[in-house]
């Protein structure tokens, strides 16, 4: 349990918070960015396939530090790892060692190990950069209420987002998303809410996403309200299942002319609708992100004590493929309702009531 401050506001230590950006690349520099982020992931199938081989013929482990001092033999000899951020390019090694460590934890609980895997140009999720005023920065724009973004290596980029609470910005992390570019600032903060009085208890469901009944100190019987399932993905499936099935048919026509089913020329238009298909996707998880902040911020601002059942939402959506009684119905069925509760996202409400309960101060 925290402490409040007399104000109603809770005495938080210093915490780090995510704030994404979206940039506004000029054609030059968003070529760089695309040309920056291949090196990147040639860097990492590179530190990749070292390890390997350090496995397969010596049985010796590598190490984030060995992996950086070879980093630095490597850049001296070449120019295409040269051209990226050195400080950068430690970030993408930290990545692959952290995906290790994850491996290793993963096959001493005896769950799915999940090697990692070399990567694609296009799946790469992005790089990033560690010192703020050193390797990137923030830049305030005169006559304007938004930012510029100054990169190591790439230039000065116009962005818009703005933190929530103001903090020291610590690390960056540059990642394409729905063929717009972003950046992910770790901010450094003392992040604080206000709250109210009162006790809120609330259920999730997938017919009505909110379900709360709120009990005021000076009433005796609850207030109980619902807040409709927005279904967000619902709206736009078809939209989604018509952009699939055309990818599907330009596929297996580029597959027919090609004669070959993997490692096949992708057109521009099939490229476009891939494209066009992520942009699709990234708008339904932004509208649902936005409502899962309002909502959660509204219950946090009204209640002084909040109370709710423990899901799991894993255990929830699991797959229903093991049954015997009417396989393919059940299946399908379950497949349904998995959906809407993905859809609904249970854990990340969750996870955001949480969070900003904890800045308000609040159980």
């Amino acid at each position: 349990m925290m402490i409040a401050s007399p104000a109603g506001l809770p005495v938080l230590g210093p915490v780090e918070r995510k704030v994404t950006y979206r940039l506004y690349p000029s054609k030059t520099v968003r070529d760089e960015l695309l040309r920056t982020r291949w090196v990147h992931c040639f860097l990492w199938n590179l530190a990749l396939e070292e390890r390997r081989r350090a496995w397969k013929e010596e049985k010796r482990r590598i190490g984030f530090a060995e992996q950086c001092r070879w980093l630095t033999e490597l850049r001296s000899c070449s120019a295409l790892l040269a051209s990226i951020n050195a400080q950068s390019a430690q970030v993408t090694l930290k990545r692959l060692d952290l995906a290790f460590q994850a491996f290793f934890r993963r096959i001493r609980q005896g769950e799915k190990p999940g090697f990692p895997r070399f990567k694609q140009a296009g799946r790469f999720s992005g790089f990033g950069f560690k010192q703020h005023e050193g390797d990137w920065r923030l830049i305030a724009r005169e006559r304007s209420a938004h930012l510029k973004l100054r990169l190591s290596g790439i230039g000065e980029i116009p962005i818009r987002g703005k933190a929530r609470t103001p903090g020291e910005p610590r690390t960056c992390e540059i990642f394409l998303s729905g063929g717009r570019w972003h950046a992910s600032v770790t901010m450094r903060c003392r992040p604080a809410r206000e709250h109210g009085c009162g006790a809120e208890a609330f259920d999730l469901g997938t017919e009505r996403f909110l379900t709360s009944a709120r009990l005021e100190p000076e009433k005796s019987e609850p207030d109980v309200s619902e807040v409709a399932n927005p279904r967000h993905l619902r709206k736009a499936l078809k939209k989604l299942r018509k952009l699939g099935r055309t990818i599907s048919r330009k596929m297996e026509a580029a597959i027919r002319k090609q004669g070959k089913r993997k490692g096949f020329r992708i057109s521009k238009r099939l490229r476009k609708q891939y494209e066009l298909l992520a942009r699709m996707h990234a708008k339904v998880a932004n509208v649902r992100k936005d409502f899962l902040h309002k909502q959660s911020a509204a219950m946090v601002r009204r209640s002084g004590l909040l109370i709710t059942e423990e899901l799991e939402p894993k255990r929830m959506t699991a797959s229903a493929r093991g049954s015997r009684k009417k396989p393919g119905k059940r299946v399908r069925q379950k497949a349904g309702l998995n959906r809407e509760m993905l859809d609904a996202s249970f854990g990340a409400f969750g996870a955001m009531v949480g969070y900003k309960a904890e800045e308000a101060g609040i159980g």
